[in-house]
């Protein structure tokens, strides 16, 4: 996750944070410092620094991978789009020869980067003859609330582009979930059941064109496929795929968003990303019983997180409690065990800090309610280079690091007795 800036009254700068699964990284405003915590429920965290060596998080008899569960991702301070309107007119100008005429499908969740993708997109219709944008938002059943069917349906009608609501099968899923439990990191059944109706409206529709909201800073593995695409220029267009914000930072992201008048109240409510309630892969605490409430059916949810307890969880291992309330169905069970184990310890020694959910709320909050930091513009053109230098030389030394706790926690596995 890329790291997201923490913003004061003025705009400035006050620091940058980054959540994964069950850790939160918080950084000074020059990111020289950082502090590490790990969260024991999804209301509060403890420090964990003085536990950490080699990319291995050891607590007692517990070794957890804590740099291939920890993805952090700096970039430069800067803007890329000195206005949307400027930046449509770019991108118009480099690729309206080959977009007039076609027929363009445009991937939307309602967060913020499909938003602004979104965005270009309809300034594109306007200014390109012939180019005709639909939008199609995939609502997953039961795992997500239904109010984001109705953001989703509010930002295409504002931005003047079609929209077409699917949704996952609703009896498949009910039977899934009550049958299998929910979805868990490294078998996520619940992406085939979104992807399902989107391939068949394309199969039905055949768009000449599929656009998306994929950016460099967001993501490693995305960084270096957007990369190795063009290291040099950007190249936003190309065999049937537009991307027309993989160059843009999380500041024009912000910015843009925050003029269209289009922020998703998840934003707003401090949560870093728009996603399914109930996705595996969001932090600890970005769960709350309150955030629960607003999903179509919490009992049958409730009914799923038990399915999944029973299913592969030996009472003795982990009680019921500590189990829901720290979400540990997000996790392959032997990682689960593991995350207990290191949290029990951890909280039996009386850490001198705690880290509350309701400050890290406030401070992803700040980025999408106070003033924008200054910052400086580099031109689209250039914009491939300028993240790259940053983001490339962190992405080896992420993988270094991820290698070699691999490497240490396997070693360890070896050649010690199996944890009782």
């Amino acid at each position: 996750m890329e790291r997201y800036p923490v913003l004061g009254g003025g705009g400035e700068v006050r620091g940058f944070q980054v959540s994964s699964v069950e850790f939160s990284v918080l950084y000074s405003s020059d990111q020289r410092e950082k502090r590490s915590y790990m969260w024991i429920t999804s209301e509060y965290g403890v420090p964990v620094d003085e536990y950490i060596d080699n990319g291995v998080l050891r607590v007692g008899g517990v070794s957890i991978e804590y740099a291939r569960l920890v993805e952090d991702i700096p970039w430069p301070l800067v803007y890329v789009t000195p206005s949307l309107e400027d930046y449509i007119g770019w991108v118009a100008g480099l690729y309206g020869a080959e977009l007039r005429g076609k027929t363009v499908m445009v991937n939307f969740s309602g967060g913020k980067d499909s938003t602004a993708v979104l965005a270009v997109v309809a300034g594109l219709q306007e200014r390109l003859e012939g180019l005709k944008a639909y939008a199609v938002y995939s609502h997953v059943s039961f795992l997500e609330p239904p109010r984001n069917i109705d953001f989703a349906v509010k930002a295409a009608e504002r931005l003047g582009v079609d929209i077409e609501v699917v949704e996952a099968d609703r009896e498949l899923m009910k039977k899934r979930l009550l049958e299998e439990g929910l979805p868990y990191r490294g078998r996520r059944w619940c992406t085939y059941m979104k992807l399902r109706p989107i391939k068949m409206l394309k199969k039905q529709r055949r768009p000449h064109i599929i656009a998306d909201g994929d950016r460099m800073t967001e993501a490693f593995k995305r960084f270096m496929r957007l990369y190795q695409m063009s290291p040099r220029k950007p190249r936003l267009y190309s065999g049937g795929r537009l991307r027309p914000i993989y160059i843009w930072t999380l500041l024009d992201i912000v910015q843009n968003v925050r003029a269209l008048g289009l922020v998703h109240p998840d934003y707003y409510e401090g949560l870093p990303r728009v996603a399914c309630m109930m996705c595996p892969y969001k932090a600890l605490h970005e769960f709350s019983e309150k955030q629960l409430e607003l999903l179509e059916d919490p009992g049958l949810i409730e009914e799923a997180i038990k399915t999944s307890y029973r299913r592969w969880y030996p009472a003795d291992k982990i009680p019921w409690e500590d189990f829901r309330s720290q979400h540990l169905w997000r996790h392959h069970p032997v990682v689960a065990l593991k995350m207990y184990r290191a949290k029990r310890l951890l909280t039996s020694r009386e850490p001198s800090e705690e880290i509350r959910a309701e400050t890290v709320e406030a401070m992803y909050r700040s980025l999408w309610t106070n003033p924008m930091p200054r910052a400086p513009h580099v031109n689209p053109d250039d914009a491939v280079r300028e993240l790259s230098a940053t983001v490339l030389e962190a992405y080896r030394a992420a993988v270094a690091k991820a290698e070699e706790a691999r490497r240490i926690v396997e070693a360890e596995r070896e050649n010690a007795p199996s944890l009782p």
